[in-house]
């Protein structure tokens, strides 16, 4: 469920609107009325920041993730941001309010675009894991510097009445490795990710 607040002409899409916020001390906020208890879905619309820090202590072992990480820069961590849309959609502002955070560990496949992706992520409350991938759609694109993927994940791990769901990127990758901004500058880094919630009834 996306939590709404209206502000002039814009809408305040708070991502974890429905959990209890704990990645930033920021304060629970209540459903709309309009909400239904009896919705069977939960859907989050958030921006992803690469932060700089060291290693976690298990890493990225193969036994963990199920496949082989790179040498080198396998594990990734990233905030995620809530987002301020217009009513027509448009996103004015990918950097409100930090709701979220992913540790991710990547690896390579046989297809040279296409890598493996593991993911832990703590939304408000709910710690999921999501098993994946990501592809490269375009080396060069929408101009030099800049690389064009997307990624997906399967999510799990989340207690019931959850019964799992998907990540989806939307992914600008730059010569910037960290923070929000892009080189060359102009672009959303990194990325604008999609997260469905499912129940069950």
């Amino acid at each position: 469920m996306t939590h709404t607040l209206w502000s002039g002409r814009r809408t305040a899409v708070v991502g974890a609107a429905v959990a209890s916020w704990a990645c930033a001390g920021v304060g629970p906020a209540t459903a709309p009325a309009s909400a239904s208890a009896s919705a069977r879905e939960e859907v989050y619309i958030l921006r992803s920041i690469r932060e700089q820090r060291p290693p976690s202590a298990d890493g990225c072992s193969s036994a963990r993730v199920g496949f082989e990480p790179f040498p080198t820069d396998a594990e990734r961590f990233f905030s995620f941001w809530s987002v301020d849309v217009s009513p027509d959609g448009r996103v004015v502002d990918a950097h409100v309010a930090r709701v979220a955070e992913l540790r991710g560990c990547f690896g390579a496949t046989s297809e040279r675009a296409r890598q493996h992706f593991y993911a832990e992520i703590q939304l408000g409350s709910l710690s999921l894991r999501g098993d994946g991938e990501c592809l490269a759609l375009g080396v060069g694109f929408p101009e030099a510097g800049l690389n064009a993927v997307r990624c997906q994940l399967v999510l799990s791990g989340a207690p019931a009445p959850y019964v799992g769901g998907v990540l989806t990127t939307n992914t600008i990758a730059s010569q910037a490795a960290f923070g929000g901004g892009s080189e060359p500058p102009g672009y959303t880094q990194a990325s604008i990710a999609t997260i469905r919630l499912w129940k069950s009834r």
